[in-house]
């Protein structure tokens, strides 16, 4: 049974407890310790009601007492101030991208506690996610005391999430059945989904765009992506994988479809390289000697780069003007890693944006750990929903 069955499973009362549980974690979340007494008033819930759901949640060392704040001679424990246990639970996630697979350990509050990257191994789908979850094992081993909800694995493919299968063209895998093969070899719950929509999850979550009406996320790096969420809810279609890879930016860079102009084919990594190593800059494929080039002086590498951001600034335009969000996060590489050539990504977004207010655009505060926080956001925001039910199932087969 996959957690999201399993965590909706059950009767009225335990439906209403379990909604209680959430009401009272996503409080302490988001405003700090508290008392049972402040739980009680900022979440209209009862008092008895209160005790009972911290009672259960230190209980599964989601959340932890401080120490006592009741002057001398005060009865019962209402002004104890109770918080996140961060030192206990944390969710492991895999991100399995076409060059590399990273994996990463985050607590509670969504931070990156450990993470490693390795080459994506080769070879057929089942032989290369057998030898992705002996690398999680091990990497897991270093973190014994940890107590693991389960493994998030998030990937540019195709995902089904419902279905637990991936079909990713760069890997050559096609409806593989990830979610079954790797719970089977690790022992452990798995959650799959897209690495954009994973993303956007891990700034609702915890990053900067909590509590914003509606967000557009806008990712690049070797491939391209955007996600929108309102009221803190991601929207997902009846596809599998939105994609903006065609979006027309102009341009005469043809792109695999037939056409030329596409987005991805003008700014995706591997695009960006085949052309400075058209251009003489590079002989081999690095985005890094790329960079380096451009600081060292070379004006080839430093036109290639900001031709990149102003094509980034114009897209992100295109999305901002076609759905009108509240705020607008900008993730991955091509971005984070490219500080210098953020203004020229923003300078083109002003002047391609047919709206008002150009200051709703924002970098994502991940940075580099942005695979490995976005791998572990599902099972953490499942385990945020679902406390009762994700976490006890979750330990009692460990």
């Amino acid at each position: 049974m996959r957690i999201s069955e399993n965590a909706r499973v059950g009767n009225r009362a335990d439906n209403v407890r379990e909604s209680n549980a959430a009401a009272v974690l996503a409080t302490i979340r988001s405003r700090g310790a508290l008392s049972r007494a402040a739980i009680a008033r900022a979440t209209a819930l009862s008092m008895p009601t209160v005790s009972r759901q911290v009672a259960a949640l230190i209980e599964r060392e989601l959340l932890r007492e401080l120490p006592d704040r009741s002057p001398n001679g005060a009865v019962g424990r209402p002004r104890v101030p109770v918080d996140i246990n961060n030192e206990v639970v944390a969710a492991c996630g895999v991100h399995i991208g076409v060059r590399t697979t990273t994996y990463g350990l985050a607590d509670l509050r969504g931070g990156v506690l450990d993470s490693q990257t390795f080459e994506t191994p080769g070879g057929g789908a089942e032989d290369a996610l057998a030898q992705i979850a002996g690398r999680a094992r091990a990497f897991l081993r270093r973190w014994p005391r940890r107590k693991i909800i389960g493994i998030g694995v998030a990937s540019g493919g195709a995902t089904d999430p419902t279905r637990g299968t991936l079909a990713h063209e760069g890997l050559g895998w096609r409806e593989v059945p990830a979610q079954t093969l790797l719970e089977r070899a690790t022992g452990l719950p798995v959650r799959l989904d897209g690495h954009v929509p994973a993303m956007a999850s891990a700034e609702l979550l915890f990053g900067s765009s909590t509590g914003s009406g509606s967000m557009l996320y806008f990712y690049a790096r070797q491939m391209v992506g955007a996600a929108f969420a309102v009221h803190g809810r991601l929207h997902r279609g009846p596809g599998r994988a939105s994609t903006i890879a065609h979006l027309p930016v102009g341009g005469d860079v043809r792109c695999s479809c037939g056409s030329t102009g596409c987005l991805e084919a003008n700014v995706a990594e591997l695009a960006v390289l085949r052309k400075a190593i058209r251009a003489g800059v590079l002989t081999e494929p690095s985005i890094r000697l790329l960079r380096e080039a451009a600081r060292d002086g070379d004006q080839e590498a430093v036109r290639i780069l900001s031709e990149r951001a102003r094509t980034l600034g114009r897209a992100v335009a295109l999305l901002r003007d076609a759905i009108d969000p509240d705020v607008v996060v900008l993730g991955g590489q091509a971005i984070t890693d490219a500080p210098d050539y953020l203004p020229e990504l923003l300078d083109s977004f002003a002047a391609h944006t047919a709206l008002p207010g150009t200051d709703l655009v924002r970098v994502t505060g991940f940075g580099p750990d942005v695979q490995a926080i976005a791998a572990c956001t599902g099972l953490l925001t499942q385990l945020y929903e679902f406390p009762l039910s994700v976490v006890p199932r979750v330990f009692e087969s460990n």
